[in-house]
């Protein structure tokens, strides 16, 4: 899932949850974690620095998770 399409996931969830406080702060976390890339070491994420590869762990789990609920 490109970061794009994440952010995409979580506008479709904030029309379907009308506006539950959840969802902003979903989105927060996401922007927070954007990529972007590194002539040396490829993707990386823009807001970790124990794990910086993209995605990061933070980005997989909520990947994971949306993985879940769109099964």
């Amino acid at each position: 899932m490109t970061h794009d399409e994440l952010l995409h996931g979580i506008k479709e969830l904030e029309r379907l949850a009308e506006g539950m406080w959840g969802t902003s702060a979903l989105r927060a976390v996401v922007q927070y974690h954007k990529p972007y890339e590194s002539k040396d070491y490829g993707l990386l994420c823009g807001g970790c620095d124990e794990d910086p590869n993209y995605p990061c762990g933070t980005i997989r789990a909520i990947e994971k998770e949306f993985n879940i609920a769109y099964i």
